[in-house]
Order: structure tokens, then C-alpha cells, then sequence
């Protein structure tokens, strides 16, 4: 019975005491409250409330007589601000032992006006809490915060956060393992400093980022929705990059995605061939690049080059068509002369799996595929999906050619994902 109350919508579980005697109490003692759009709606009606203070005193009605323990409350009613309305809500329900908060303003239907407004600082006295979603306002943290000491799991989406979230936040969470942020406006000087973190994924814009500890950091996402432009590229050299410091910091590291906001931050400094110590753990690499450009398709050369235990190799093209690939293919020769003089032990050894997406039918995208067919003993597939203004001409050439490649895997076998739009 408390599984079925479980999957109910808060206002409907709290109905099913008119069921019978013997449901009459049962919704009262459910650990996990949704209060969501659904319990906004009117009666009858189908559209929300339009006054929050209506819907606020629903809530503290449900809670007044719900009786029992409280793990999980979801409060994502349309209209809600961020203080005026909840602050002693959150203090309740934190009072309570509350685990998992999920706390949503605003949405992208509707948008996000109370960026500016803080959190309620009654959020922050939930000693218990593991998981933290948090989305439309500011988190900033009264001075009397001293941490959240059993926090596991914060994911932040469209929220502001202020200049010292990274130094004085992240570390009071001693615990935190997954950590992933959102269109969390810019991070301009990042450095982590997360003992037990083993997830981060950020979508934002990035201008900075310095592990300066992590040890048990294995999976991590960086990706923004910017395009290349040489201002960008300018402003990242003047950070000084040090990529071979980065991914030393970075030891158990097996999964990466690189966006093209990173990937410009690590090509805008020193790129090796190959960095001294080997990411022997990275199994995973996804990469968003230009890979008509050198800079960064010399990154993608160091990390293939240092990872020899990859098992997938990810790549989306985003291409711009006056950079001329001529660097890019001097860049992969190397990886064939490498392969001639030290054998195919050089890289791929351990490959898989290639995807690209966003395939033009280059020369380059030739020169990069013919490379892991000669190289990659164990490769099973390789996933091509062109862009879809290709002609057939340009498709059919390219196929031609990728049929000619020498495969040293027997099973290697390619997928083409075209879609014809004549």
C-alpha cells in the first residue's frame, strides 16, 4: 500500500482515505511528499492557483497531518519565490530529518525570476541531508553555515552562485560525491577542492578550472553552449593553461567529456604529444571539437595518445569551414609515423568503439577513421552520423573510400546513420 501511495501525486494519495477504513490513515505515514504542479492545479478547473499563499497553506495542511518520518520532499509549484513563501516550510521540514530536498523556482517554459533571491537560509540548517536539487534562485550561505556534513549528491541548475561557492562551499560537504551544475552563469577562477567527489558535471560557461584536490574525481563533464571565437581563445591564454598539472591532478579519472569551452581552455596552453603520466584508468573520452583547427585537434592527439586503456572514443564535429585542416592532418600523420616506428602498441590497443557525429565527408575524418582501423585490434564498431545537407555524392565518395581501409580487427564493422533529405 505504500508503494501505490508512493507513485501518487501528494493531493491524490491524501484522497484515498475516503477508500476505507483501513486506508484512512495510510497516506499519513508516506516518506516522500511531491508537492508539484499537479497539487497547484484547481479543482475542477485544470490551471494552477494563481495565489501561492493558497498553495503554501495546502502545503503546511498536508504536513500539519501527515505522521511520521519525512525523507524526500519535492516543492516545484509553479509561481513559488524563493523566501517569502517557504522559508518556514524549509525550516519544518528540515526539523523533520529531511534527506533529500528537491527545490525548483521558475522553469524554462516560464522562466527564472528570482535568480537574484536567495535560497531560504533555513535550507541550511538540514543537518541530515544527503541529495540537494536546487534550481531558479542564488545559493549563498549565511555566515553561520558550517557545512553539510552527510551530503552526498547536489545537482544545481540555473542558479547563482557567488564567488566563493568552490572555496568555502564544496569543502563543507566533506562527503559529496556527485556534484553537477547547470547553466550556472560563469565560473571565471574555479579550483576544486572535493575529497570524496567522483562525479562533476558542469554546464557553464568556463574561463577556469584547477583541480587542486580531487583524488577519487572519475567521471568528469565540461561542456557550454559557446562556439569557438578568437576572443575566447585570447582570453584563455591569459590564464596560462597547464594541461599536463590538470589531468596529474586527476588520477583515477575514467570517463571525460570535453566541450568546446574546455577544450579551448586546455588547447590556449602547453599541449604535449603526449603527457608525461598516462591516464591509464580513462576508459571513456567524448570530445565537442573543430577538428579542422590545430590547436585543438592537438589535444585530441594528446589525450588519445596518453589514454592507453580507452575503450570508446566519442567525437563531435563542430565545424567551421575557413579553417584549412592542413596542420590537423600533419597532426595525425604523426600518429601514423608513431604507429610505424613503435608498432600499433602506440594507441587504440584497448579500443571499442568510435562514434563521430556531425560528419562532413572531410579528407581529415578519412585520415583520423583510416588511423583506428589500422590501430585498433579490438574494435567492434564504428558509428558515423553526417550532418544532413550532405548530398549523395559526397556520401557515396566517402563510403567508397572507408571500403579500401586495411582493418586489423575482424569484427570492425561500420554504421553509416544517414538520413537523405533530397
Amino acid at each position: 500500500m505504500e508503494r501505490i501511495l508512493l507513485f501518487l501525486p501528494v493531493k491524490d494519495a491524501a484522497r484515498t482515505e475516503t477508500l476505507s477504513t483501513h486506508w484512512r490513515h495510510q497516506w499519513k505515514g508516506i516518506p516522500q511528499l511531491n508537492f508539484n504542479a499537479d497539487f497547484a492545479r484547481v479543482p475542477g478547473v485544470g490551471s494552477y492557483e494563481p495565489n501561492a499563499n493558497t498553495v503554501v497553506l495546502r502545503i503546511y495542511k498536508a504536513l500539519l497531518t501527515h505522521d511520521g518520518p519525512i525523507t524526500r520532499v519535492v516543492l516545484a509549484i509553479p509561481g513559488l519565490r524563493p523566501i517569502h513563501d517557504i522559508d518556514h516550510l524549509i525550516l519544518h521540514l528540515s526539523n523533520k530529518g529531511v534527506k533529500e530536498f528537491v527545490i525548483r523556482f521558475g522553469d524554462e517554459m516560464n522562466g527564472y525570476p528570482y535568480l537574484d533571491c536567495d535560497v531560504s537560509s533555513s535550507l541550511f540548517a538540514a543537518r541530515e541531508l544527503v541529495s540537494l536539487k536546487l534550481q531558479g534562485c542564488t545559493l549563498k550561505a549565511p555566515s553561520w553555515f558550517v557545512g553539510f556534513s552527510k551530503l552526498t549528491r547536489l545537482v544545481l541548475n540555473n542558479v547563482y552562485l557567488p564567488s566563493d561557492f568552490f572555496t568555502h562551499f564544496l569543502p563543507k560537504c566533506p562527503l559529496l560525491e556527485q556534484s553537477r551544475l547547470l547553466h550556472c552563469d560563469q565560473f571565471v577562477n574555479t579550483e576544486i577542492l572535493a575529497p570524496s567527489l567522483k562525479l562533476l558535471s558542469i554546464q557553464s560557461t568556463l574561463y577556469r578550472i584547477c583541480f587542486k584536490y580531487a583524488p577519487l574525481l572519475s567521471v568528469v563533464s565540461i561542456l557550454d553552449a559557446d562556439e569557438f571565437s578568437d576572443y575566447r581563445f585570447t582570453t584563455f591564454q591569459q590564464y596560462d593553461p597547464d594541461m599536463v598539472a590538470l589531468f596529474t591532478s586527476l588520477p583515477e579519472l575514467r570517463q571525460l567529456t570535453i566541450g568546446t569551452g574546455f577544450l579551448l581552455f586546455l588547447a590556449a596552453g602547453q599541449v604535449p604529444y603526449k603527457l608525461p603520466t598516462h591516464l591509464h584508468h580513462l576508459k571513456v573520452l567524448k570530445i565537442h571539437l573543430l577538428l579542422y583547427r590545430w590547436p585543438e585537434a592537438r589535444v585530441l592527439v594528446c589525450l588519445i595518445m596518453s589514454s592507453p586503456n580507452l575503450q570508446t572514443l566519442s567525437i563531435q564535429l563542430d565545424t567551421l569551414d575557413y579553417h584549412p585542416p592542413s596542420k590537423v592532418t600533419d597532426s595525425l600523420d604523426k600518429l601514423l609515423k608513431a604507429k610505424d616506428q613503435h608498432g600499433s602498441g602506440c594507441c587504440f590497443q584497448c579500443l571499442e568503439e568510435l562514434k563521430i557525429w556531425g560528419s562532413r565527408g572531410m579528407q581529415v575524418e578519412l585520415d583520423l577513421i583510416r588511423f583506428v582501423l589500422a590501430t585498433a585490434p579490438l574494435l567492434c564498431k564504428i558509428h558515423i552520423e553526417p550532418r544532413s545537407e550532405l548530398n549523395c555524392d559526397v556520401v557515396l565518395k566517402f563510403l567508397m573510400q572507408l571500403s579500401r581501409y586495411e582493418r586489423v580487427s575482424e569484427r570492425a564493422e561500420i554504421i553509416y546513420l544517414w538520413k537523405y533529405e533530397g
